[in-house]
């Protein structure tokens, strides 16, 4: 069985590049990173956790050999669900170094990844007989039950004539319960995200 030690990194040949997360549709955690110029950094130990720690490194290197390890010749990028509770992934690059695994810092950290809710919307439109105007009916559904909480602060909709964007306006409860509003024939609404919460809800 291989040690794992930790080495100090005194090679720019050795650094780790644009290290980037997102959360995808279906809720996974995807990182990706370009390897160093250096072929022999073959390794990337990668770990998750809930916590926050002070030394990410020193964090990871308290059971390195129960994290996962993902190999230079099979990818550049790690992909695991985040589940009901937020994650941290916490990265560090290794090479091997005689019998051992040497890793070295600094550690490569996410932000903390909350698996997104999804709202579906569905708007209707009823024009008015013998009226400028017509009912534009809402129909929000989420896929959990504290969506609705996070799509009250979350999402605005926007409202459109003649493809020119008039205003965004954050939803009342009227319109949360599934309501309705008049507007023009020549008008139209889309919903969207405030961008401070994105990466809590998604739109279908």
């Amino acid at each position: 069985m291989k040690k794992y030690t930790l080495v100090e990194n005194d090679a720019p040949d050795r650094e780790v590049t644009r290290f980037k997360w997102q959360t995808g549709i279906d809720n996974n955690a995807i990182i990706t990173w370009q390897w160093p110029k250096n072929p022999d950094v073959k390794y990337m130990l990668a770990a998750v956790t809930e916590e926050d720690p002070e030394d990410p490194l020193e964090w990871l290197m308290q059971d390195p050999a129960a994290h996962t390890v993902v190999t230079r010749n099979l990818a550049a990028h790690y992909e695991l669900p985040i589940g009901e509770t937020p994650k941290r992934f916490i990265f560090a690059p290794a090479y091997l170094h005689k019998k051992d695994v040497a890793i070295y810092g600094p550690a490569l950290v996410t932000d903390l990844l909350y698996a997104k809710v999804h709202a579906t919307v569905r708007i209707t439109n009823r024009p008015i007989l013998l009226s400028p105007y017509k009912r534009v009916g809402f129909t929000l559904r989420f896929s959990q039950p504290h969506g609705a909480e996070i799509g009250q602060h979350a999402l605005r909709y926007a409202l459109y004539e003649f493809s020119r964007l008039i205003g965004t306006y954050a939803l009342d409860a009227t319109l949360m319960a599934g309501g309705y509003m008049h507007i023009k024939k020549t008008q139209h609404i889309r919903f969207m995200i405030d961008e401070k919460y994105e990466h809590l809800i998604a739109l279908k």
